[in-house]
């Protein structure tokens, strides 16, 4: 069945304004929480959680869904927050460009392109650095205003540094608490997605064995001795390595969906001479044997005793975080000897990263709750917070309480023919602030800059000097998704439902 032209469009915008309105509660302070059908229920206000277990029986509606459903996931990569505001801004874009001028796919196309431009760069005007003094208020606001949790991950920073890492796990009591650890963060990922074993994409193992080398594994025999191992110790395998043939990773996934063994397989970080001193950092965190090509090594005579561990070990699409390994004080001083002696500036500049990896640690902020259903409430409203206050540190703070997106938009549409309906989309998720608030009618005039609506006061003030802060990084991201979504959904004509089988 084939529809086309308004109709496409207005199924499509059913199913975008469905998952929106759903979400829209969510947002700020004043915010509501959305209970999920399950056993048991779970109650959650954490917006791409929410978005996938929505659904519509018309298939033409579930298109719009499944597009602010992958929206949604899109903004929770970039930035790990701020998927409830993409949802909302994608909703007023695609309602407000159908009374737009009519414009042909080339014009609008360019117009769109000139937007996001000019948005991105009028928000990175508008940033400041965040100050120590910014941080409470930075993770309290994004922890829906809990000074609790805000508090928490401002204790968390203040012990590993800015650069530092944190995870956030379940407590198997009822109190929260922060434990600090060795550990050590690397920016790869699994091979291969059936390697996750969580719902949030990531895999997550304790007490695993870790293989570490910059071998290139081409049989699947080479890998086989070391799953045996870990196998008959029944313990999860990490292998890190620089590549994987097709054939021998099949072998591996299809064992690891048998269920005969838990394993993940990691690409070493960086490459040549960075790649081994990388490992070899690795090594000095898990202990065990680094095997290298180099020297000639070979994986089919590995013995348990070369074999790393940790406490815990979480790994990504993109990045792997090992916790609780051994000391790595000798490493870290033979560093600070080569820092010393080193003239290459990049160089120094690599090892100071390096020695700050191995020295920060890691601050485990374990979550303690009454129920299973408040646990993980509270487990995905931390996890939220502490992405958004990450973005914050690493690319600055603007003013919140949606009150810079709008400011930015009315400053470049001056300029602008034919967007007056993208300034309108600007203002949704201040108004949604106020509604949510309990204004039946949001007052959306700007008076001086700064000047806005507190939604945690109800009251009308300068919002930076009252502190309300939104991180720069999350604002950018959440307003490209829903461009993205706003651009597919403009262009769209025809929609097609594939033959039933």
């Amino acid at each position: 069945m084939i529809i086309n032209g308004r109709e496409v469009k207005e199924k499509l915008l059913k199913g975008i304004d469905i998952v929106a309105n759903t979400v829209k509660p969510t947002l700020g302070p004043q915010a509501k929480t959305v209970i999920l059908q399950g056993n048991p229920p779970v109650i959650i206000n954490d917006g791409v959680t929410i978005t996938k277990y929505i659904s519509d029986e018309d298939p033409y509606i579930q298109m719009g869904i499944q597009m602010v459903q992958n929206l949604a996931s899109k903004a929770q990569e970039g930035s790990g927050d701020g998927t409830t505001t993409a949802c909302i801004l994608a909703q007023a874009l695609c309602h407000n460009m159908l009374d737009a001028p009519e414009m042909n796919a080339h014009q609008f196309n360019t117009l769109i392109e000139e937007l996001k431009v000019s948005m991105v760069k009028g928000l990175d005007s508008e940033a400041k650095a965040v100050e120590d003094d910014d941080i409470l208020n930075i993770a309290t606001i994004a922890a829906n205003n809990d000074s609790y949790l805000g508090g928490l991950i401002e204790k968390a920073i203040d012990e590993v540094g800015r650069d530092g890492i944190i995870t956030v796990e379940e407590s198997k009591t009822h109190n929260t608490e922060i434990i600090i650890r060795k550990g050590l963060e690397i920016d790869e990922g699994y091979l291969s997605h059936l390697m996750a074993n969580s719902e949030d994409g990531k895999t997550t193992y304790a007490n695993p064995l870790i293989f570490c080398s910059n071998l290139n594994i081409r049989n699947f025999n080479e890998i086989l001795p070391m799953m045996e191992l870990a196998a008959n110790k029944k313990q999860p395998l990490v292998v890190f390595c620089k590549g994987m043939d097709g054939n021998a990773l099949n072998n591996v996934v299809m064992n690891l969906l048998q269920k005969t063994i838990e394993i993940v397989v990691i690409t070493a970080p960086n490459f040549g001479d960075a790649q081994l001193d990388e490992l070899a950092d690795i090594v000095s965190i898990v202990g065990g044997r680094l095997y290298t090509d180099e020297s000639k090594d070979d994986p089919t005579m590995i013995t348990l005793e070369q074999l790393g561990t940790c406490e815990t070990i979480e790994v990504s699409k993109e990045t792997t975080v090992i916790v609780g390994g051994i000391s790595a004080e000798e490493r870290i001083g033979v560093l600070k000897g080569t820092y010393e002696s080193c003239t290459d500036e990049y160089d120094r500049l690599r090892l100071k990263k390096r020695i700050s990896r191995l020295s920060g640690g890691v601050a485990t902020i374990k979550v303690g709750a009454s129920s299973s259903m408040e646990m993980r409430e509270k487990k995905e409203r931390l996890d939220d917070a502490l992405n958004a206050t990450k973005a914050a540190l690493e690319e600055g703070i603007i003013v919140g309480g949606g009150l810079t997106l709008p400011y930015v938009a009315k400053r470049i549409v001056k300029s602008l023919k034919n967007a007056n309906w993208f300034e309108l989309s600007m203002y949704e998720p201040l108004k949604v602030l106020q509604e949510n608030s309990g204004i039946a009618k949001p007052a959306l005039s700007f008076g001086k800059k700064n000047i806005g609506f507190n939604a945690l006061t109800g009251n009308t003030q300068n919002l930076k000097l009252a502190g309300v802060y939104d991180p720069v990084k999350v604002t950018k991201n959440s307003f490209l998704a829903a461009m993205s979504i706003a651009q597919l959904f403009y262009s769209t004509d025809v929609a097609v439902l594939l033959p039933e089988e």
